[in-house]
């Protein structure tokens, strides 16, 4: 019997592009003189977290989404110094479960560096 695999929930296949649009207005608005208005600034911020959900958008599996965040994560923790093992993750991982492990490993990052001030 085969491995079960996970969909994730928000697949776009036109995540780049998603991305590249809400990366090319937030250049437009930091490109502008002077302080941003509050419309401003609430139209900065809701465009980062679009840029967060295009790019999350390109991984089709919970696998994708994982293999790729916790390699990041390693490479983070061998970057700081800490010795953490990552638990193991399933095929078919939650994205909950996934986000819990993940959410561990930054963690650690900042108490860490929260220790050397």
């Amino acid at each position: 019997m085969g491995a079960t695999v996970r969909l994730m929930p928000n697949h776009d296949p036109h995540w780049r592009e998603r991305l590249e649009s809400a990366k090319a207005r937030q250049a437009e608005l930091l490109r502008r003189e002077g302080i941003l208005t509050e419309a401003e600034q609430a139209e900065l911020l809701a465009l980062r977290q679009e840029a967060d959900r295009a790019f999350n958008a390109r991984f089709r599996t919970t696998a994708e989404y994982r293999d790729f965040y916790v390699g990041r994560a390693r490479d983070l923790l061998e970057e700081e110094g800490i010795d953490m093992p990552i638990p193991a993750l399933a095929d078919d991982a939650t994205l909950e479960e996934i986000d819990r492990v993940l959410g561990m490993v930054w963690q650690a990052v900042e108490v860490t560096n929260s220790e050397t001030f």
